[in-house]
């Protein structure tokens, strides 16, 4: 059996770990997309880059909590095995349209 001190230092230890993913996740989702492409050309264009800044990270957590309050709720109603082989069935079918669109004979 675990002591309260073992417990809560696992549990802040978990914690970090999945901040750091998430973090590093989303960083590396983000570096280059079309909202990161848009942040750069309304800096360019604008002499305020304060409030370029504070609206582009307040539409980026905003957008974050939507995705946690959603997958959250999503856990909730589907249970995670279907949540896994739906996504491993869908890549497998974007992968395999893909694939198929780059072929000779795909007209």
């Amino acid at each position: 059996m675990l002591h309260s001190s073992q417990m809560f230092s696992f549990l802040k230890q978990t914690a970090a770990r999945a901040a750091l993913v998430s973090f590093g996740s989303i960083l590396l989702a983000e570096m280059g997309d079309k909202t990161q492409l848009a942040t750069l050309l309304l800096s360019a264009h604008s002499q305020n880059l304060g409030v370029i800044f504070c609206g582009a990270a307040a539409a980026l957590i905003s957008t974050s909590f939507i995705g946690v309050w959603a997958g959250a709720w999503v856990a909730r109603v589907i249970p995670p095995r279907w949540i896994k082989t739906s996504a491993g069935v869908g890549f497998l079918l974007i992968g395999l349209s893909l694939l198929w669109g780059s072929l000779p004979i795909a007209g």
